[in-house]
């Protein structure tokens, strides 16, 4: 194998050497080329941006809000300043053709300087202690009742029902006193019954106050939500508002001790559909007529078959529970019942502490029972009438 001294001669290794300098001086020289057109490029972008920056910026509209726009705050220091400036000049002019020779006093081409007055920024014509004032209107109500609104009047009712209770218990003491006085025992008596016949409602009115309350038996409009009387539920009378309307658990012990006293029945407003709807809450069903049991939408079922006495069909709950939306109570630690394993009740499981999840547990309830009514809207066509 011979070397390449010996197959070729010093001139073309020389030449060869040359021309591999001359093409990576090349490709150097290539490399900086497209280093400094892509870097020119991007100053060209960079100064494109700038300039549209700045163009966006000119035309920027500044916010300025009407009180602004009305006393011009943000023009008016720029103003003032060049009013100052134009001041000083005159001034100087001034103070320069003061001190001047005579031929420059003397000089015909130049008119008379009228003296300039520094402009002086004036307080806002808007005074904010002339704004409108609800309390000022005592000043011109002078004797007078403000809106015709007498605030003693609350009161003048009774006392005249009191006097003339008084002027009328008088003329009828008066009367006894002379009836006795005369020895009359017939006039006792005519005093005593007139009494009596005034003080016992008539018939009529008592078939009035009678034809009133059956309707508003008929004309309720409030389904009905029936929950356990006993105290060893999780939900009764005293903290059904708390649980449904307020959405957070509160127990039986503790609504008792702040001296909650229970009522025949509770009353909860709920926003359905932009209405506000009221439901009627009672533990006792006793009270309830027979067109009212329609009404009865929810129940909160204990477990011991002995809640549903009096209920229809023998207290049954298999077909009660398929006619009312049934609910059971109970934390998660602690099993439901079991007697109401096998019948169709929403479980309701609230847990023992953690209280910030009470409101998602509860709203399932609200959940069941606006399905259960949408379901039976002939049922519940009472809620929509007016």
């Amino acid at each position: 194998m011979e070397s390449l001294a010996q197959t070729m001669s010093v001139e073309a290794i020389a030449a060869i050497k040359a021309k591999r300098l001359a093409m990576k001086r090349h490709d150097k020289d290539a490399a900086a080329n497209a280093k400094r057109l892509q870097r020119e490029k991007q100053r060209q972008v960079d100064e494109h941006q700038v300039n549209v920056c700045k163009r966006a910026m000119e035309r920027e509209r500044q916010h300025r809000p009407f009180e602004d726009k009305l006393l011009g705050e943000k023009e008016l220091p720029g103003v003032l300043r060049t009013l100052a400036l134009v001041y000083d000049v005159h001034t100087r002019r001034l103070l320069s053709k003061n001190y001047a020779g005579p031929a420059e006093a003397s000089d015909p081409e130049e008119l008379p300087e009228v003296p300039v007055v520094p402009p002086q920024r004036n307080p806002p014509a808007n005074d904010f202690s002339s704004r409108y004032n609800r309390y000022d209107q005592e000043k011109f109500l002078k004797g007078k009742e403000a809106f015709g609104i007498n605030p003693l009047g609350t009161n003048l009712t009774k006392k005249k029902f009191a006097k003339e209770l008084g002027k009328v218990s008088s003329k009828i003491g008066k009367e006894t006193s002379k009836a006795i006085a005369k020895g009359t025992d017939k006039e006792i008596a005519k005093g005593t019954s007139q009494e009596a016949t005034a003080n016992v409602p008539s018939s009529s009115h008592r078939h009035s106050t009678g034809e009133k309350a059956r309707r508003r038996s008929t004309n309720d409009h409030r389904p009905i939500i029936v929950v356990p009387a006993a105290l060893t539920s999780l939900i009764t009378l005293h903290n059904v508002k708390q649980l449904l309307q307020e959405m957070r658990f509160v127990s039986v012990d503790q609504v008792r001790k702040l001296g909650f006293q229970s009522a025949e029945e509770v009353v909860l407003e709920r926003h359905v559909q932009g209405q506000l709807v009221r439901y009627r809450v009672i533990d006792n069903v006793k009270r309830l007529k027979a067109e009212e049991w329609q009404r009865v939408a929810a129940v909160f079922a204990l477990g011991p078959q002995w809640q549903f006495k009096g209920w229809p069909h023998s207290g049954d709950p298999a077909p009660i529970f398929h006619e009312v939306c049934a609910f059971h109570l109970h934390f998660k630690d602690t099993a439901p019942s079991k007697e109401l394993s096998n019948l169709p009740v929403h479980m309701l499981a609230l847990p023992q502490h953690e209280r910030h999840l009470d409101c998602g547990i509860l709203k399932e309830f609200w959940k069941k029972l606006d399905h259960h009514i949408a379901v039976r809207a002939k049922q519940f066509a009472f809620m929509k009438q007016k």
